[in-house]
């Protein structure tokens, strides 16, 4: 594997080419959501799961936070300092002028999640990872050790995330009308493409490079407990919160596409 910069690099530059593609289908849709001050981006099972262990007066640092809604959405749900962390140059500026438009105390941060600093160390009591996060980290054990060292003692991190297994199926535009496990699950290959991440829209386009890298549950868990996590509560849903395999009805439960972990310091 090249050093990790090289990777990171190229998804930031990725993902800049890829967000005015998002703001052109999505950017009226969203202001329009947050002119309602009852507007809340979560939805069950994870806002039930938010609630269940209390957002109301945490300070929460948002992890891969890309536009920030998710964020918003929890400092209206009555969080206390909320920081948003993102490669993404782009990302960082539309989330940043719309909190200011919604008048949303929220802070905004451009940096490589690996990289965050120590001055950012011990100052929460939750660390949020959302679906889309972790497929863009070449280095999970030093993404979970920043997200360990941003907590507070006792502090949790919340985790909710497209299940890896759901990778093993083929994507709506492969399905010929046969379930089949068609890719592996223990999949060590890096995942390039050049062809964009407009999954709003669905232009394709000429981008830079970008890299995905695959993980399984188990490498996950034995992460967080090296690094002295206590795991509290592991779900797992049929729903398809990747938005990528729509054949598969949630209402049939045949395989699991999203899960939530908490895990506390």
């Amino acid at each position: 594997m090249k050093n990790y910069k090289e990777y990171t690099e190229s998804n930031r530059q990725a993902w800049n080419q890829a967000m005015p593609f998002h703001k052109e289908v999505m950017d009226d849709k969203w202001d329009s959501l947050l002119a309602n001050a009852d507007f809340i981006f979560q939805k069950d099972p994870e806002l039930a799961e938010l609630n269940q262990i209390g957002i109301s007066g945490k300070d929460i640092a948002h992890l891969s936070c890309n536009n920030g809604l998710e964020l918003m959405s929890l400092k209206r749900l009555g969080a206390n300092k909320c920081f948003g962390f993102d490669i993404s140059d782009v990302a960082i500026e539309e989330a940043v002028k719309r909190a200011e438009k919604f008048a949303i105390d929220c802070q905004f941060i451009r940096s490589d999640v690996l990289e965050i600093g120590p001055e950012y160390f011990g100052n929460f009591d939750l660390v949020y990872i959302t679906v889309g996060a972790l497929a863009w980290i070449p280095d999970k054990r030093k993404y979970f050790e920043i997200a360990y060292n941003l907590l507070r003692p006792k502090g949790e991190i919340f985790i909710y995330e497209h299940h890896p297994f759901g990778d093993v199926f083929p994507y709506d535009d492969e399905y010929k009308g046969l379930l089949e496990a068609k890719y592996k699950y223990f999949n060590s290959e890096i995942y390039t493409d050049n062809t964009g991440i407009d999954y709003y829209g669905g232009k394709s386009y000429d981008s830079h490079p970008t890299y995905e890298f695959s993980y399984t549950i188990s490498d996950l868990i034995n992460i967080l407990a090296d690094l002295g996590f206590t795991i509290k509560r592991f779900n797992e849903y049929p729903d398809d919160i990747a938005l990528g395999r729509s054949y598969l009805n949630p209402e049939e439960g045949r395989i699991p596409l999203s899960y939530i972990m908490i895990a506390q310091k």
